[in-house]
């Protein structure tokens, strides 16, 4: 499932997001004082406070290029993506804070948290609060369109029925090579793995014709694809259109050849 509002492009927003990451981190470990943070003097919670802020908007910062190379390989951002940002910047940020708590806040302490409480009782709970933020953050500086990467051609299909319920052919319009009618029956000529086939529909070829203006009457009993054109064909009095695959002999009439002539670029004589 693709979450494309969670995927930030922009380098500015990005760096954002990290600083009110920091400021949230600040303002909840100084005047909630949570964990130990009640122990330290004002002016030492305050370092601490700063120390774990600046870790929280270093360690998202960080991971900035590690989502534009998961965006890069699927050109797409989806919940897995959103999960695995999320685990790295868990345990990159469990990591450096723990560094900063041991050698730089506490560098003379012999008796301080060893890391896998530290981790536990500490970085995961603060995560588990950061987290809804980060992800507001995220949606509301999101890209809200998917991004143009590349460009999905769509093959129109038509689907051709008959009177009868069951008579349903269902193709690329590309594929529809011409229709004949046969008295109140149609009979339909297309390409199927390269091979023209045909099948019969209780149809009429005027109600066909409205249903695809693509199509392009020939002759009374005739509607042609015009991509499948290939060239004039002169017999006796009468005019022929020849269609590929299989140049396929379609006769003209006189009503309708100036139209085809017009349209073709290719004036029969």
């Amino acid at each position: 499932m693709h979450i494309q509002n969670f995927y930030v492009q922009s380098i500015k927003k990005q760096l954002l997001i990290g600083f009110f990451i920091g400021l949230w981190l600040f303002l909840f470990l100084y005047f909630v004082e949570p964990f130990d943070m009640y122990q330290l003097r004002p002016n030492e919670r305050a370092f601490a406070s700063f120390g774990y802020s600046v870790v929280g908007v270093l360690t998202y910062t960080l991971l900035i290029p590690v989502q534009y190379l998961l965006y890069s390989i699927r050109k797409s951002w989806s919940w897995q993506h959103e999960v695995s940002l999320i685990i790295s910047l868990l345990l990159l940020s469990g990591i450096t804070s723990f560094l900063f708590f041991k050698f730089i806040l506490l560098p003379n302490e012999p008796n301080t948290y060893e890391f896998g409480f530290f981790f536990s009782q500490r970085v995961i709970p603060t995560m588990f609060l950061m987290l809804p933020v980060m992800i507001f953050l995220r949606w509301i500086m999101g890209d809200k369109t998917k991004l143009a990467t590349q460009s999905v051609v769509t093959v129109p299909t038509i689907v051709i029925k008959g009177e009868n319920k069951a008579e349903v052919l269902h193709i690329k319009a590309a594929e529809l090579v011409y229709i004949e009618s046969a008295n109140n029956y149609v009979k339909v000529f297309y390409l199927l793995e390269g091979e023209l086939k045909n099948e019969l529909f209780r149809n009429k070829i005027s109600v066909l014709q409205n249903e695809f203006p693509f199509l392009l009457k020939t002759h009374r009993s005739f509607l042609i694809n015009p991509t499948h054109f290939l060239e004039w064909k002169r017999e006796s009095s009468q005019t022929i259109l020849l269609l590929k695959p299989g140049v396929t002999e379609i006769p003209v009439s006189k009503t309708f050849k100036k139209a085809l002539v017009e349209k073709f670029i290719n004036p029969a004589e």
